[in-house]
């Protein structure tokens, strides 16, 4: 009878160790694979590209689309993460990510918790202007910029006078405003690969424009100007179409602009020191809602439009809410807040240690206190990170008492 030579199974159980090395071995073949589809798309992309003949104006193109396959397919090890943005001055979203300005220079980090890119500009008083996949970082105190994807330097530019103001559009085109020597100021406007497209000098009738907003398809931008008439500040509010390079005047209005944005194809919003006014790109006022009487703390409005708007009276705090037509959803005191986000059907009050989320006919959701004082929020469908400190985290909304 011929002998099993076979070793039989062991019915012992993996031990921890050989677990966790068998895990580990199973990832790093996982990261492998994910790394050779992420240069096969890229190589394919770039075949694509010259096939079709517009590589030459693409290189940029190229860039953002190998930035967005790298952040899809390599995520980060989640959050907390410590950024080193200790005091925030400014944060913007990206596609798939965010940028955080501090006063020694800007962080990008994805939003799974990976680190893309840092720079230290040693700018005096620094600033930044993003659209989807790009931003633009630039020195207010000189008449240096930098054009960044989420990865890397795009451009590096020098300008012959002082930045006042910088804006970027989704598709990577920048709008500049420069002093000028000949009159108020310069107002230029250079293409995703930095080909200057228009130039227009402003005279003290026209205004410096306060407030620049690109429309959703790159191909208008909106500028809020603002003079002095009559010892009265107005505010010119001008529509230049980048085909034409000719500024349309849609308004002329008292008052200072706080914030500037197309709410859609048609449609641009302007808050002002006492009034939100939502205009046609064609001319006039499509609809107005007046909070004279009120200081404005704070403002937000989501993709979609809606609006959100933090009110004070001496010491009391006031939440707005309106829709994308400006008509009131919710108006009343609220706990006192330090900023305000509006987020689809829910707006977030950030208090000084605390989080409060309300519906937008304000009806509470949830509280949640915290160690240390809330900078910014970052809301989407998925997840809502918060800034704090040098520190951002996810935060897990509380659990409702039933």
């Amino acid at each position: 009878m011929r002998k099993n030579r076979n070793r039989p199974e062991s019915a012992e159980p993996l031990s921890e160790g050989r677990v966790e090395y068998l895990e580990a071995a199973r990832q790093r073949v996982r990261n492998r694979r994910i790394r050779r589809t992420a240069v096969l798309l890229v190589l394919l992309t770039a075949v694509v590209l010259f096939a079709t003949g517009i590589a030459g104006s693409s290189v940029a193109a190229l860039k953002d689309l190998t930035d967005t396959a790298r952040i899809a397919l390599l995520p980060g090890s989640g959050w907390p993460q410590q950024t080193g943005v200790a005091e925030l001055e400014q944060m913007a979203p990206l596609t798939g990510s965010f940028v955080e300005l501090g006063d020694e220079g800007c962080v990008v980090w994805s939003r799974t918790g990976k680190k893309l890119n840092s720079i230290q500009s040693g700018y005096a008083r620094p600033a930044l202007a993003a659209g989807k996949t790009r931003f633009v970082l630039y020195n207010r105190s000189g008449n240096e910029l930098r054009v960044e994807s989420r990865t890397q330097n795009l451009y590096t530019k020098q300008l012959e006078n002082s930045i006042f103001l910088c804006a970027m559009s989704d598709n990577g085109t920048l709008a500049v405003v420069t002093e000028d020597q000949t009159s108020m100021a310069k107002l230029l406007v250079y293409s995703p690969s930095m080909e200057q497209q228009l130039s227009w000098s402003m005279t003290s009738n026209n205004g410096t424009p306060l407030r620049m907003a690109f429309s959703p398809d790159s191909r208008k931008l909106a500028a809020a100007a603002v003079t002095v008439s009559g010892g009265q500040v107005m505010t010119n509010l001008y529509l230049i179409n980048l085909a034409s390079g000719d500024p349309v005047s849609l308004v002329n209005q008292g008052g200072v602009p706080q914030w500037l944005g197309w709410t859609s194809a048609s449609t641009i919003l302007a808050v002002y020191d006492t009034r939100a006014v939502l205009y046609n790109a064609g001319g006039g006022e499509r609809a107005v809602y007046d909070f004279a009487g009120t200081e404005l703390k704070d403002v937000s409005v989501d993709a979609a439009g809606n609006v959100a708007l933090l009110l004070a009276s001496g010491q009391v705090s006031q939440a707005v809410t309106l829709d994308k037509n400006l008509n009131v959803q919710f108006s009343a005191a609220v706990p006192a807040a330090n900023s305000i986000v509006r987020a689809g059907n829910l707006f977030y009050l950030l208090a000084d240690n605390a989080v409060e989320c309300f519906d937008a006919s304000g009806t509470q959701q949830w509280s949640q206190n915290l160690d240390t004082s809330p900078q910014a929020l970052l809301a989407n469908s998925k997840d809502l990170l918060l800034f704090s400190g040098n520190t951002v985290q996810k935060l897990e909304i509380p659990a409702q008492e039933s």
